[in-house]
């Protein structure tokens, strides 16, 4: 049985490995041993050895041995790159005659071979004490840490981490492997060349519905109750978005969303998405994949952030230089009074759907004051189109029909959430907000943000007014709710819809955009029925129609 096609060799062919050991857990300890003679020249490879009290499954070990050994060439590199996957069954006693273990009564499987994880995968740092594995669990904190132990990670190499750790992770799944314990301490990178993962304890992942182990959960990274002790498809995609949340805001156990969403909301959504209850409705990991591809990109060809100056004392609000747009197009400058106008569709349309506004609708021209918070007078009139209130009651000629709420003035559909419970009181809170400001119902609609909104001022006549003048400009349609979840804090609400406005009118990086298609999640308060309180500005995207 010298043949290396064959995945077995017996403990006393490794040589004095007790002398050489490497580290230990609870479920068994590595050493280091010289190559099997005969067997694998030229590889340096490490023995796992079970300890006595701890119960595993050696036919499923050599099943994931054989899945290995039957990939392809590429597939094989694929993996060798990737995962320190067991390589060779050890065993002691009778030399089996068998393949599969439990058909051999005199052989006992002790453990396995794997390959030892190189210098590229280990940190020396003179702060540390001796050579560490370079474990994700360094990463997640503060920066001013990497740089202390000589480990600097940027956004971007961050990025390129998670694409090759989703790549990976979705390979497995394509090949019926789930990993189950998606951990920091069990996903080492290497920053030398390209960036790329390295996952270890590969025995514990369940091949094709099977473990060799039983399955744990890291602290700070358990699945929901119903889901304990499993690895599947859904539970790989909740610790996965833990593991994308914590990459950017740089600690061992938050959940805060606000540091990714800060990079890219389409990628904080699918944390949040990942997080739900409903195992169904968490993404898959190849769903990761292109937002990954595309904010890689981004940030690796992003300007550095410009921090805003004081405010002119001329009174003009201030102006972000103009710098790239995160799908690559020039910004385009136009006049100085369509760069007003510009700017005060963009500041109500991300006041409509977030919180830049605040720092510039204010009741005066000069520097900006902060919001007061104010309960808003509760309308009992609509609005003409000039925005002067007239006597009418609101509107009544609201119907929800399955999966929408339709309004006399705009329909939301809400079918992709549909099974949430607060989905059609939510659709119903947009609808009738964007009816109202279609119907140019403008003090009715302003009923729909929360007091202490950091949209308008709602105690300010004149931040009413610069409200209900820009939205006068346009008319948004095709409202769909695309995402439902919550931060503790607030119901985050993902709506995707298209607005239309005239030219010199649209956002502030395409000005005279006519058409454009928003993504926007906004933060939703509930104290009497839903409120919009903002959407953080991190928090909209958009593409010309």
């Amino acid at each position: 049985m010298s043949d290396v096609r064959v995945p077995w060799t017996s403990a006393s062919e490794l040589g004095d490995y007790p002398a050489h050991r490497l580290g230990g857990g609870g479920q068994g300890i590595v050493y280091g041993v010289p190559d099997p003679l005969g067997k694998f020249p030229g590889r340096s490879l490490v023995y796992k050895e079970y300890l006595p009290d701890v119960p595993y499954d050696a036919d499923v070990l050599y099943d994931m041995v054989c899945f290995r050994q039957l990939l392809d060439p590429v597939g094989r590199a694929f993996l060798d790159d990737r995962l320190v996957w067991p390589t060779v069954l050890v065993y002691r006693g009778e030399t089996p005659t068998h393949p599969r273990p439990s058909r051999n009564p005199r052989t006992t499987v002790t453990g396995f071979l794997m390959r030892r994880v190189g210098p590229e995968h280990e940190l020396r740092s003179p702060v540390l004490n001796g050579v560490k594995l370079q474990a994700t669990e360094y990463l997640l904190n503060e920066d001013s840490y990497g740089a202390h132990i000589g480990l600097p990670v940027d956004d971007a190499q961050r990025l390129e981490l998670l694409l090759d750790l989703a790549r990976t992770v979705d390979w497995l799944h394509g090949h019926g492997v789930a990993v189950g314990d998606l951990s920091p301490k069990n996903v080492l990178f290497t920053l030398r060349g390209q960036t790329r993962c390295l996952l270890i304890d590969c025995d514990s992942m369940r091949y094709r519905g099977k473990d060799v182990l039983a399955q744990v959960d890291t602290p700070d990274y358990e699945v929901p109750a119903p889901e304990k002790a499993t690895a599947t498809v859904a539970t790989d995609s909740y610790k996965f978005g833990l593991l994308a949340a914590r990459f950017f805001n740089r600690s061992q156990d938050s959940r805060e969303l606000g540091p990714l969403r800060a990079v890219s909301t389409q990628l904080a959504n699918l944390a949040s998405r990942a997080q739900n209850q409903d195992q169904q409705r968490r993404p898959g990991l190849a769903e990761w994949i292109p937002v990954l591809e595309l904010e890689h990109s981004r940030v690796k060809r992003a300007v550095p952030p410009t921090t805003a100056p004081d405010p002119d004392p001329g009174g003009l609000p201030w102006e972000p230089p103009i710098q790239p747009d995160p799908y690559g197009s020039p910004r385009q400058t136009t006049s100085t009074g369509s760069r007003w106008f510009g700017w005060l569709l963009a500041a109500a349309l991300v006041g409509v759907v977030g919180g830049y506004a605040a720092t510039h609708m204010d009741d005066s021209a000069g520097s900006p004051s902060p919001p007061t918070s104010v309960t808003p007078t509760v309308d009992t009139f609509a609005d003409d189109g000039s925005g002067t209130d007239q006597a009418s009651p609101d509107p009544t000629d609201e119907t929800t029909s399955s999966g929408e709420v339709v309004t006399s003035g705009a329909t939301v559909d809400y079918s992709q959430v549909a099974d949430d419970p607060d989905a059609e009181d939510v659709a119903r809170t947009f609808a009738e907000f964007f009816g109202a400001i279609n119907e140019h119902r403008y003090d009715t609609a302003l009923k729909y943000y929360d007091p202490s909104t950091e949209v308008i001022n709602l105690g300010s006549e004149s931040s009413r007014s610069k409200w209900k003048e820009v939205m006068s400009t346009t008319k948004d349609s095709d409202f769909v709710l695309g995402d439902l979840t919550s931060d503790g804090d607030y119901t985050l609400a993902t709506l995707n819809f298209t607005s239309h406005q005239d030219p010199g009118y649209g956002p502030a990086g395409s000005p005279d955009d006519t058409c454009d298609q928003w993504t926007v999640t906004y933060q939703l308060t509930d104290s009497d029925g839903y409120r919009i309180y903002k959407a953080p500005k991190d928090g909209v995207s958009y593409t010309t129609c």
